[in-house]
């Protein structure tokens, strides 16, 4: 596959779509991408931020169940996987532009990203929620013993409804609005070699 800058020369070598230039799609490409990386980035720093405190949780305060105890253990397993998890895919796409040369093979290297990132949203991340959703319930014993009844019914009732608003809206729209960016991408890089390929016939 040629260089991005044969490919420019030869898409403004003929007549261009109205208001759509070689320039403007690569930009696209590469905000794209740095917002994508942007986000998986401050995903990352937060999880991190959850992991000092619960550290601190663990050594500063005691707690009376053995339980609470496990609860948080759970809840850092998980916390440090999805850490580690979003980590991994910010360096795979904010490293990812010395493909840039190479659209075809960028096409090919988002696609599988883009498989891998539903993969990680869905099912990946149904198992962190049942997880964290036994470290809750197990956190719930102590709570159990600290809180008058109503008030940790009220607490239980909070929390599985944060549960399922979680699971049904917020991440519903997270996947779709990250599939759509990535989507955008493969689309503006499939213009650029589409062009380039009616040039070469």
């Amino acid at each position: 596959m040629k260089g991005f800058d044969q490919i420019q020369q030869l898409w403004h070598g003929q007549a261009p779509e109205p208001n759509v230039s070689f320039e403007n799609v690569l930009k696209r490409i590469k905000a794209s991408r740095s917002s994508l990386a942007k986000k998986l980035f401050w995903q990352s720093i937060s999880m991190g931020v959850a992991v000092a405190i619960l550290l601190w949780m663990c050594f500063s305060v005691e707690f009376s169940t053995w339980t609470t105890y496990l609860a948080i253990a759970i809840m850092m397993g998980c916390i440090c996987y999805y850490f580690a998890s979003q980590l991994r895919d910010y360096h795979a796409i904010s490293n990812s532009g010395n493909l840039l040369s190479k659209p075809q093979d960028y096409i090919l290297y988002l696609k599988t990203f883009q498989q891998k990132r539903y993969r990680f949203n869905t099912r990946n991340y149904t198992v962190y929620e049942v997880c964290i959703a036994i470290a809750f319930a197990l956190y719930g014993i102590e709570m159990y013993f600290a809180l008058p009844l109503w008030t940790f019914i009220g607490l239980g009732i909070f929390v599985v409804f944060w549960f399922v608003i979680c699971h049904v809206v917020f991440m519903k729209q997270f996947i779709r609005n990250e599939q759509a960016r990535i989507a955008e991408m493969i689309g503006n890089l499939e213009r650029i070699k589409d062009q380039f390929a009616e040039n070469e016939e």
